[in-house]
């Protein structure tokens, strides 16, 4: 019994390849166990910057301290903000800070804006938080430099 239920899968198995595979290159757009879709590979960016922090950009951290970073959008039609990347550090030695941030080039659209928020939680509590609106240049965003105002 449970050679025949095994043969019967593997019979079906076999039919539905063969059924999937048997276009004959006349439609690229059907259905295909082989094949993958043809999604369009996306390039991955890199957003690089300084975080300072307090008027004198200088501070030490304790190794709880969390620096939270959001990369955010706005769509240019909607007006939908929409996070494309976030990243937390911990256990960061001092600052200023060397950030980097990676996010998908397909996420952001021609005309969209981008802006770069970074806050600092310091026993669980926000103590310090910065924005700057980011500028685009051909080959993604120019350096992004900001400093974290005590809240």
């Amino acid at each position: 019994m449970r050679q025949l239920l095994f043969l019967i899968v593997l019979l079906l198995l076999i039919l539905l390849v063969s059924c999937a595979t048997t276009d004959g290159g006349a439609s690229t757009e059907r259905f295909s166990l082989l094949r993958t879709s043809g999604a369009a590979i996306s390039s991955t960016g890199l957003l690089t910057g300084t975080v300072r922090y307090g008027v004198s950009g200088y501070y030490f951290p304790a190794s709880s301290d969390i620096l939270d970073i959001s990369l955010l959008k706005t769509d240019s039609v909607t007006g939908l903000v929409t996070e494309i990347a976030h990243q937390r550090l911990r256990n960061f030695q001092k600052f200023p800070i060397q950030i980097s941030v990676r996010y998908d080039n397909a996420d952001i659209g021609e005309n969209d804006t981008c802006t770069l928020i970074v806050t600092l939680l310091i026993g669980g509590q926000v103590k310090g938080q910065g924005m700057t609106l980011l500028t685009q240049s051909d080959d993604g965003f120019s350096e992004a430099n900001l400093t974290l105002l005590s809240v």
